[in-house]
C-alpha cells in the first residue's frame, strides 16, 4: 500500500547508539522497534509480522551475535532484509552472514544506513526472488 511506513528493527546494545539511530531513522521515514540484544530482537520479529526490515549490530551481549540473530529470523522470516552494523567487521566474517545482506561500516551516518536500508527492502531477498513451484494441480510430468 502507498503510504504506509515501513517498520524497521534497530538491534544495538550501545543505548546511545540505539537512541540516535532510532531518532535518526524515524525522522527518515521509518516506524522503529528497538532492541539491544538478540533475545529481545527475535521476540519482535516473532511478535509483529509487520517488521520490513532489520539493522543489527554484529557483536551483541547475551550469546548471540548478529549473524546468529539474522539466522533464526530467518527461520521465521526468509524474505526479512538485513544490514549488519560493525566497527570491528573486517570481511572475514561474511561467510557467516545471511543471503543478500549487506555489511555497513561504524561509524555511519544514519542517512546512510536508511537508504542503504531503502535499497534492501526494493532489492528484496533470495527467498523472495526465488521462483515458486505452480500450484499442484497445475504440475506437469
Amino acid at each position: 500500500m502507498q503510504g504506509e511506513v515501513p517498520v524497521l528493527l534497530v538491534v544495538e546494545d550501545d543505548f546511545l547508539v540505539r537512541l540516535t539511530l532510532v531518532d535518526a531513522l524515524s525522522d527518515g521515514g521509518f516506524e522503529v522497534l528497538e532492541a539491544a540484544d538478540a533475545k529481545e530482537a527475535l521476540g519482535l520479529v516473532c511478535d509483529r509480522g509487520d517488521i520490513a526490515a532489520m539493522l543489527t549490530d554484529i557483536n551483541l551481549p547475551g550469546g548471540s551475535d548478529g549473524f546468529a540473530l539474522a539466522r533464526a529470523v530467518r527461520v521465521v522470516r526468509p524474505e526479512m532484509p538485513v544490514l549488519y552494523a560493525s566497527g570491528r567487521y573486517s570481511g572475514v566474517e561474511a561467510g557467516q552472514a545471511v543471503d543478500g545482506a549487506r555489511f555497513l561500516a561504524k561509524p555511519f551516518t544514519p542517512t546512510l544506513a536508511a537508504t542503504m536500508i531503502r535499497e534492501l527492502m526494493a532489492e528484496g531477498t533470495p527467498a523472495q526472488a526465488a521462483p515458486q513451484p505452480p500450484p499442484k494441480a497445475d504440475r506437469h510430468i
